[in-house]
């Protein structure tokens, strides 16, 4: 089945699909753990330099706080390249869709109100209802079975992750059709696992869709419509991103 998006671009007559982007989660955490890393390692460093100058238990106090630095620091740079990963996978997932046509449209890391979930990778709006994706940029190769998932090893030894993408794939559907129903508004909502190229799975009894990156434009397209006609144009007033508030400067008269 051909679905006309050879070459990865939209037809001439087509505006292509509508993206919208709330603010990132992931690029706060970033900010955080980037100004962590620069700051405990920096200052480990230079407490190493001055220990040099100190005796007795002074040395030995620098030593163990550069010590410490050096290592606080090196777990924020872990996890700024951790997430830093998981922004570039996103970036990636939405280069691949940028062939859809302008019936859809996607929202980038939406959260649901009144919910404790975290902020939602994508949502794809369109003619199917609403199209929960969770993104994994997973390198090497993984196992699922069930909701059960594990990192396999060389040895072929399996470690358990420490969250089910499947489970937290689910709660982000809920969460969506909740907010649905609270919106009085009727529409289906799906939800698929999407991970990049070259990840290697093997998949046993699986409760959730699990796709490529590459296969995901397809898998969109051929997705049941709707019961009820939904546009994504109707769907969209519900997952804008707020408009920034404005802060109004009163004049201070004197009294």
């Amino acid at each position: 089945m051909q679905f006309g998006l050879e070459g990865g671009d939209a037809p001439a007559n087509n505006k292509g699909m509508k993206v919208m982007r709330h603010a990132r989660h992931a690029d706060r955490i970033m900010r955080i753990e980037g100004t962590l890393a620069v700051a405990g390692v920096v200052g480990g460093i230079l407490l190493w330099s001055q220990a040099a100058h100190l005796a007795g238990y002074g040395f030995g106090a620098a030593a163990f706080l550069s010590l410490g630095g050096v290592q606080s620091g090196v777990r924020a740079l872990r996890a700024y390249n951790r997430y830093s990963r998981g922004t570039e996978g996103e970036d990636a997932v939405l280069h691949a869709l940028r062939g859809l046509p302008d019936a859809y449209t996607a929202v980038a890391s939406f959260v649901a109100p009144g919910t404790r979930q975290g902020d939602m990778d994508l949502l794809i709006l369109g003619p199917a209802g609403v199209l929960v994706v969770e993104i994994k940029s997973y390198t090497g190769r993984y196992a699922c079975h069930g909701d059960a998932w594990f990192a396999v090893h060389a040895d072929g030894s399996r470690q358990p992750l420490r969250g089910s993408v499947s489970r937290q794939l689910k709660r982000g559907r809920k969460a969506v059709a909740h907010y649905l129903v609270d919106c009085d508004v009727s529409a289906p909502v799906h939800a698929v696992a999407v991970f990049r190229p070259g990840v290697r799975l093997e998949i046993t009894h699986p409760t959730i869709p699990i796709v490529t990156q590459e296969a995901l434009p397809e898998y969109i397209l051929a997705l049941p419509p709707a019961p009820r006609p939904v546009a994504a144009s109707g769907l969209e007033p519900l997952f804008a991103p707020a408009p920034p508030v404005r802060r109004l400067r009163v004049p201070l008269t004197a009294g």
